[in-house]
Order: structure tokens, then C-alpha cells, then sequence
């Protein structure tokens, strides 16, 4: 990749909006990618968090902004604006949940209902959430299998606790948005999440930057090399 193609990867941040009913685990899927252990306090979202952080699987690292909308936005004329310019939205639903899985149909005719009219289509996916669980599993392996063809959405199945799946999932989801290949992804151990911006978009001021430990997921390229010496990657797609 020559240096002028790198200054507009870098330049470009890539927006995934992730959208399901409450109690499906989207915040600690946010939190699992950018770095953390996935769990966060109890209670749902209220209207929309935005998140942000590096995707590290791709060369160079690609700034992302994660936005968290709350379950309750479905039936509300925020969720517009909560989608605008996305370049992803990921459907969650959990898969010891039938009726979050069984809800998809309507956020998903929601979210095409307001892009029919763009000249942009985000590339959407589904993400089924909870897979440690798979003994409680109430969605059937066909139906989702079903439900993804006839939508022509991409399909993954993960854990936001054991952080299965998650970051290959985002990663290549960013890699598909600016036509990159995926290089290597690694794993966040003991760390915190990246959080550049944590900020409620239901009219409250932006909050002041995070002061917690971060983990090295932003990093200058001498400390991303040692890493990739030193650590297992979790993800190596061509």
C-alpha cells in the first residue's frame, strides 16, 4: 500500500451501528471488541452510546465508531439518526432468546426502510450473542442459516463474555467496508477498552475522555510490531 493510500485509511473512520432487543449483550459486545472482559454494569441502554477505539487487524489500523443503540429504539423516530451514515449495522440477538431472534425481522425492515432512500447501503449482519450458553441455545442453527440467505446478511455466532468470535467478527465486517484483507487480530488480554469517546446521543454534552488503563489496541507501529512478535494471533483470513 503506498504512503497516499495509507493517509486515506487512516483518515477514514468506519461507523458500525449495532442494533438488536434488550438484554442481547450489544454493549458488551462493544466492550469485548475494543478490549474489555465484556462485562458491564447492569441495565439497559438508553438511547445510543458511541464508542471508539483502532481496528488492529487490518494494515494500517482503521479508526472505528461503535454505536450502541438501546433495544427500546426500535419504535422511535431517533433510531434515523442513530443509522445515519453507517458503513455497518450489525442485528444481535441472543441465541438462548427466541423472541430476540424472532424480533430481527422488524429491525431489520426498519433499518432498509430508512436506507431505501440513501444512495449509501451499509452492509449489514447478523451477530447471534451468547454462544457459551450454546447448552440453552432456542434458535435453531437452520432458521438463522435461512433467515441470513433469504436477507443475503453476513452470519456470526460469538460470545461477548469469552470474547468468541467477536473480534474476527468486527474485523472482517471493517475489513469488507475499505477492501482490505485482514492480517492478524489480537487478543485483548487484562486490558481496558480503548474508549476514546463514550458520549449519550439523546441530547446530553459529550463526557471527558477516559482516564482508565488502556490496552495496547492503540499503540505507535514499533510497539504493534513487538506485539505481533511476541503474541498469538487469534485471526488470519486472506
Amino acid at each position: 500500500m503506498s504512503d497516499t493510500e495509507e493517509e486515506e485509511v487512516q483518515s477514514r473512520t468506519v461507523k458500525i451501528t449495532v442494533v438488536g432487543e434488550p438484554s442481547t449483550g450489544k454493549t458488551s459486545l462493544c466492550s469485548r471488541y475494543l478490549g474489555g472482559n465484556g462485562a458491564v454494569a447492569s441495565g439497559n441502554t438508553q438511547g445510543a452510546e458511541v464508542m471508539a477505539g483502532q481496528c488492529l487487524g487490518l494494515r494500517p489500523p482503521v479508526p472505528v465508531h461503535l454505536c450502541d443503540v438501546g433495544g427500546n429504539a426500535l419504535g422511535t423516530t431517533m433510531l434515523r439518526n442513530y443509522l445515519y451514515s453507517s458503513d455497518v449495522v450489525l442485528f444481535v440477538y441472543d441465541l438462548t432468546n427466541l423472541q430476540s431472534f424472532e424480533k430481527l425481522d422488524l429491525w431489520l425492515y426498519k433499518a432498509k426502510e430508512i436506507f431505501e432512500s440513501e444512495d449509501k447501503k451499509p452492509i449489514m449482519a447478523i451477530f447471534g450473542n451468547k454462544s457459551d450458553l450454546e447448552h440453552q441455545r432456542a434458535v435453531r442453527l437452520s432458521c438463522v442459516q435461512k433467515f441470513a440467505s433469504e436477507h443475503l446478511l453476513e452470519n456470526f455466532k460469538g460470545s461477548a463474555r469469552t470474547g468468541e468470535t467477536v473480534i474476527n467478527a468486527f474485523t472482517s465486517l471493517v475489513a469488507r467496508v475499505m477492501g482490505l484483507k485482514v492480517r492478524r487480530c489480537l487478543m485483548a488480554v487484562n486490558g481496558y477498552s480503548p474508549v476514546i469517546k463514550n458520549r449519550e446521543l439523546n441530547g446530553v454534552d459529550p463526557l471527558p475522555l477516559q482516564s482508565e488503563p488502556t490496552h495496547s489496541l492503540i499503540m505507535n507501529r514499533k510497539a504493534l510490531r513487538r506485539i505481533h512478535l511476541s503474541s498469538s494471533s487469534i485471526c488470519c483470513l486472506q
